[in-house]
Parts: structure tokens; sequence; C-alpha cells
């Protein structure tokens, strides 16, 4: 096993991070998503059943389930990182990622300017689920092949 060293103080690039962020939850999350049975809506309940929203019917193989269970573990640690956010960054990342609003929709449901939403607060969002994400991979059990930091050192 490789030794990693962490600078717990390291720079990071908070654009990069942002963008980096974006990306995940707009790319991976839905694919992720549809690999274990969920639908982006059910994230939107402050109480996720883990139980599939839907079944084909087939008898899956054991590497299935067992991929299955692995993406559970990693869309838990999405939605405890959502949900762990500040009020205002949750409803941002839930508006956004979950509900897939349209920017300017969201921007009008939140008492703050244009140029504030997109310099700060979307920003900020994506910064502060990349920093709980990095807490809840450890404590929902995702595999360490699955771990990953969401940041961008500079």
């Amino acid at each position: 096993m490789e030794l990693v060293i962490l600078n717990l103080f390291a720079e990071v690039n908070y654009s990069a991070t942002a963008n980096n962020v974006d990306r995940f939850l707009s790319k991976q999350l839905p694919r992720l998503l549809r690999r274990c049975g969920h639908d982006l809506i059910d994230l939107s309940s402050p109480k996720l059943s883990w139980a599939p929203s839907h079944s084909t019917g087939h008898n899956y193989a054991e590497t299935s389930i067992v991929s299955a269970l692995s993406i559970e573990q990693v869309i838990k640690a999405i939605y405890k990182s959502i949900y762990s956010c500040s009020e205002l960054h949750k409803t941002v990342l839930i508006d956004n990622y979950v509900y897939c609003y349209d920017q300017e929709q969201i921007i009008r449901m939140l008492p703050y300017e244009k140029s504030q939403y997109y310099n700060r607060i979307k920003p900020d969002s994506l910064l502060e689920f990349a920093d709980a994400y990095d807490y809840y991979q450890q404590q929902c059990n995702v595999d360490d092949d699955n771990l990953i930091d969401l940041r961008v050192y500079a």
C-alpha cells in the first residue's frame, strides 16, 4: 500500500474545485443513481430510502449486486454531504443537481443578486460540498477504490 501524506493546510484552488464538484454532481451523480436503481428526485427527501425505486425483474449476477452496494455507499455519502451543508448552500445544491432547475429560476427564488449568486453563493456551495464529501465518504464506508478528493490544490 502506498503511503499518502496529506497537507491539511494545502492551498485549495477554489475555482477549479468548484468546477470539479459541478462536473461530479451534474455528470457522475445521475449515472451513479441509475446504476443502483434510484432517481435524482430520491435525493430530495430528507429521509432517503435505500430500497431501489424500481426493479427490472431480472436476477443480477453477484458482481452487479456488489457493485450496486458499493455505489449505494457513494450515494449515501453524497446525500449526507448535501444535507450537512448550510441551509442556503443545501438549497442551491438541491435546486441545481436534484431538481435541475434553470440557473435563472434559482436566482429568482433566492434573495440575492445574480452577481452574488455566481461569484459567491454557488461556488461556496460547491466548496462546502467538497469538504463535506471528504468527511462523509469515510463515515459511509465508501470502498477505498472509490474514495476521491474533489478539491483541486494550487
